[in-house]
């Protein structure tokens, strides 16, 4: 029924190739067809949607996944993220979102519910220092939003127009400040910070 209701929102405006039922049929359609983008679920049959999306950035790394799910655990979203997931939606999610998130993520943007980018964000704003002058200067935050949309640090640099070293420095002063571990943390928290799409 989820499919049947996935094809028919998006088909008026997009060319759905296939639909699956199982993350073994989704590896095995997305090597075969080379859709420009995958929605999957976390929760399959054979192979789990983490798994798949992790298979698939090693066998087809264009092709870009978008998690539709109704796990919004900040630990299944990092873990998303961590395995090459563009995008994390919950099935909750109003149809006029997942139009957008598709879009986003086909222009090659990051996309997190809003939802989402909460539960996600706020244990590390939790925990992140609260003394005075700790807050993300300008030039920090136009790196966190660069990284957001999946730059590299030589990408950042040649963007801002300095050198990978400074870029370095100040991502090791946001990691200091926010407390965060990994470079989703940080794509995470340009969502949360900066509205919803990077």
């Amino acid at each position: 029924m989820m499919l049947e209701g996935l094809r028919k929102l998006l088909e008026p405006e997009f060319h759905v190739v296939a639909a699956v039922a199982d993350g073994r049929a989704l590896l095995v359609t997305a090597a075969r067809l080379r859709p420009d983008l995958v929605i999957t679920d976390i929760s399959m049959p054979e192979v789990d949607g983490i798994e798949a999306t992790r298979r698939l950035q090693s066998t087809s790394p264009g092709i870009r996944v978008l998690i539709l799910s109704f796990h919004a655990e900040p630990s299944w979203v990092r873990a998303a993220f961590d395995a090459g997931a563009w995008g994390y939606l919950t099935k909750s999610s109003a149809p006029e979102e997942i139009d957008v998130a598709v879009r986003e993520v086909l222009q090659g943007r990051f996309y997190v519910s809003p939802r989402v980018a909460r539960a996600a964000v706020l244990p590390v704003l939790e925990n992140a220092p609260r003394e005075a002058g700790e807050t993300l200067t300008p030039r920090e935050l136009d790196i966190v939003r660069l990284l957001g949309v999946g730059l590299g640090n030589k990408e950042i640099a040649r963007r801002l127009g300095v050198a990978v070293t400074t870029v370095r420095t100040h991502l090791s002063s946001v990691y200091d400040k926010l407390g965060s571990a990994s470079r989703v943390e940080l794509a995470l928290y340009a969502a949360q910070a900066g509205g919803i799409t990077l």
